[in-house]
């Protein structure tokens, strides 16, 4: 009886899951192409687990794809991101203080900023599908909903996974969500999108005059 279960347990076929069908990132990292600058506006939403109800906070957001970033958060900005050539600097206007990071370099004690300094997350499709493993795929009315994983075992220590949510066919990104192996997270909403604009080259430049900059690569 024994023989006759094992014998017909490997003469079923074991069927697997059915590839997910990346055409929609594709089509969409073909849109990102064609984007010279970009500026929105954003919502950021964080959810701690030592508090009771998520904290949002405005934001804006600018980048060419030169690789010149923007990023700042509140109003006024509490903090602002800002990446032109190799450097990055992360700058607390209230307390005069600044922090250059080198441009791949993740901020210790800050877990996201290092995702804000890499925007886009990746040059190519090619490139993406190294950086990340596409957990989950779903498109409805018109928005695609991917939930990723970062193939980095050091990204991985801290992140548990990422959530895009997208129009492949405009190519406007509508949030990105990042969850954290603490049980915090953080999403970020974007309206008010603007693409191929002139941008102001002032934007991408920060007067420091009297602020203390440390910089993290010493």
């Amino acid at each position: 009886m024994r023989v006759l279960l094992f014998a017909l347990f490997l003469s079923t076929p074991v069927f697997a899951a059915a590839p997910l069908d990346l055409a929609p990132l594709k089509k969409w990292f073909a849109r990102q192409e064609e984007f010279r600058s970009m500026a929105a506006d954003f919502m950021q939403t964080r959810a701690l687990r030592v508090l009771r109800d998520p904290v949002a906070t405005p934001g804006k957001m600018w980048f060419t794809s030169a690789g010149a970033l923007r990023w700042e958060l509140g109003t006024p900005p509490k903090t602002i991101v800002v990446r032109k050539g190799a450097d990055t600097l992360i700058i607390n206007p209230a307390k005069k203080t600044a922090e250059r990071q080198p441009a791949e370099g993740e901020p210790g004690g800050r877990p996201g900023m290092g995702s804000m300094m890499r925007f886009p997350l990746a040059k190519d499709f090619a490139d993406f599908q190294r950086q990340f493993e596409v957990l989950a795929l779903a498109t409805e009315a018109g928005r695609t909903k991917v939930e990723l994983a970062p193939r980095d075992p050091q990204t991985r220590k801290f992140m548990k996974a990422m959530k895009l949510e997208f129009d492949p066919v405009s190519g406007h990104l509508h949030a990105f969500e990042m969850g954290f192996r603490d049980g915090s997270s953080m999403r970020n909403e974007f309206s008010n999108v603007r693409v191929n604009q002139k941008l102001d080259r002032a934007l991408f430049d920060y007067d420091l005059t009297g602020y203390e900059v440390k910089d993290a690569r010493k």
